[in-house]
């Protein structure tokens, strides 16, 4: 294999060593990775197998703060898997959605297998809450009452509204991460520090076994080992062009590489540790992040680099020893950016100019936020081993007087890390390489319509609608005489569906799966089934 020293950069001869190396310089450096062990693992005495179709779903509590509308009105837990020895570092979803890999600090890469499978026939709710309404939904969008016995339905016609209430829909098809790994990558003698995918399913890890190695879906084999001089603490795939990688490492150097060639081809160094790179959507651009909190921005055209511009995100000697912990483009715009920061805020910068600034409650920093597919939503683990989510604001803000959102929605997990998921999605094969073996499409996922445009037909209610269907938004509704008691009752709870679903329109959560790992080494999954209801 050729060694770094054929791209011209100084000698980065040195192997890594059975013991994991100490860090060389201050202790600035060594509160790096201080964040990532900074709470105690909390013990959990649950089992280690997954809550399977079956089992009963545990509504988590879920806290807001300064918001008009909760939109995890109805949070639950489906799974709970012990997946490795010690924190998990990192956690990423496969573009295509069919696979979630884990690393951690016992150096294991861990694969899991994405799965939709049919919900259940029995729901088992752990406790049924009577100021709420249940529902599931099939594929046309219809609404059907999950309470059809009597018993079942004059319990709940205690209905009085609280602080729980919530129009609770159970869609046709879940989310499941089959409990045993799919794949365990072993190799890394060290703390596992990132992972990043490619389009086409092959995944790199970086360490500070001082190497980044190649990993791919259906062989348990590393493909190729890229030695560095030091912890490499960041790496990302070329989005466009995944023959070539990004890579950041304490010494400072941020480096290009070849993968069929195996060496480096372009690099620089920033005289700080770097903390995060990220490549623009259409591979011509990147960001570089470091301790101190700079972010650089570089053309990389031809997969070379050159600086273009630079903004400090972070006061001096205030946030030393973290700075600058994760990227991410907006969705639907790539001139816009999303930074984690560890001074507890998530800014969107549009050009140098900060439009938006998203901040957690206490102390705890966000981790490394992420956007929901649709970019409405920004979800991120913070220090407080909470989950916080934060609505995007789509108000244009004054440059240089970007305004703060506090409000958000939050709740426990003992998480490092929150990612959500973003659904299967088509595999394509654009760019085949000599190394890519893979030929593989995803299996079919339902996509329903939002929840706006669900409709609950009359042979459910008939006792309250004798005539009629009750769909949004022309319906009208009939009164009856004859059961004035059973049709008020009946008709309020309607009302109450119908302005949940109504208030969709704005935005929400419904559906929103979140993936969170832990300082204890599990992987919890995390389902809202709720529709949005007024705080």
């Amino acid at each position: 294999m050729d060694r770094l020293a054929n791209a011209g950069e100084p000698d980065d001869s040195e192997k890594p060593s059975g013991v994991t190396p100490s860090w060389q310089t201050n202790g600035n450096k060594r509160s790096w990775l201080r964040r990532l062990r900074s709470f105690t693992c909390m013990l959990d005495n649950q089992g280690d197998n997954g809550f399977g179709l079956g089992c009963r779903l545990q509504r988590v509590k879920v806290r807001q703060c300064k918001k008009q509308m909760k939109e995890l009105s109805a949070l639950y837990m489906r799974q709970d898997i012990k997946a490795h020895e010690g924190s998990i570092t990192t956690m990423k979803f496969s573009p295509d959605g069919q696979y979630l890999a884990s690393g951690s600090e016992d150096g294991v890469v861990r694969l899991w297998q994405v799965i939709e499978e049919d919900m259940s026939n029995e729901i088992d709710i752990s406790e049924i809450d009577p100021s709420s309404l249940y529902f599931t939904v099939n594929n046309l969008s219809e609404l059907k009452p999950l309470f059809m016995d009597k018993e079942k339905i004059n319990k709940l016609k205690s209905m009085r509204k609280t602080q729980d209430s919530a129009c609770i829909i159970f869609p046709p098809k879940i989310f499941r991460l089959l409990e045993k790994p799919l794949h365990e990558f072993y190799g890394h003698r060290g703390e596992v520090l990132d992972l990043s995918w490619s389009k086409n399913n092959y995944l790199l890890s970086s360490s500070v076994d001082k190497t980044v190695r190649l990993w791919q879906v259906k062989s348990d084999n590393c493909l190729k080992v890229f030695p560095h001089s030091n912890y490499v603490t960041c790496v990302q795939f070329n989005p466009v062009d995944d023959n070539y990688f990004i890579s950041g490492s304490i010494d400072g150097k941020v480096r290009i590489w070849t993968i069929p060639d195996c060496r480096v081809i372009d690099w620089t160094d920033i005289r700080d540790i770097v903390t995060a790179v990220c490549y623009r959507p259409d591979g011509q651009g990147g960001i570089i992040g470091s301790m101190a909190g700079n972010c650089r921005f570089y053309n990389v055209s031809d997969n070379q680099l050159q600086l273009d511009s630079q903004l400090c995100l972070l006061a001096k000697k205030k946030f030393t020893g973290r700075g600058i912990t994760g990227f991410q483009f907006f969705p639907q715009d790539c001139n816009k950016v999303m930074v984690t920061c560890a001074d507890s805020q998530v800014r969107i910068l549009d050009g140098l100019n900060v439009i938006g600034k998203y901040k957690s409650l206490g102390t705890g920093s966000p981790l490394s936020a992420s956007f929901t597919s649709d970019g409405k939503h920004i979800l991120s683990a913070s220090e407080d081993s909470n989950v916080y989510m934060w609505n995007v604001s789509q108000e244009e803000s004054i440059p240089m007087k970007a305004k703060k959102i506090w409000s958000s929605e939050r709740f426990f997990s003992n998480a490092s890390i929150a990612v959500p998921w973003q659904g299967l999605k088509p595999q394509t094969m654009e760019n085949e390489h000599q190394w890519n073996v893979l030929d593989k499409t995803s299996p079919e996922s339902v996509h329903l319509n939002p929840p706006a445009s669900f409709s609950l037909g009359q042979e459910y209610f008939l006792e309250a609608l004798p005539k009629g269907s009750a769909t949004w938004p022309e319906e009208k509704l009939p009164i009856s005489s004859s059961k004035a008691k059973t049709s008020t009752m009946l008709k309020s709870e309607y009302r109450f569906l119908k302005s949940s679903c109504r208030s969709t329109s704005r935005s929400h959560a419904w559906g929103m799966v979140i993936v969170t790992a832990g300082w204890d080494g599990r992987i919890k999954t995390f389902h809202n089934y709720g529709l949005p209801v007024p705080v």
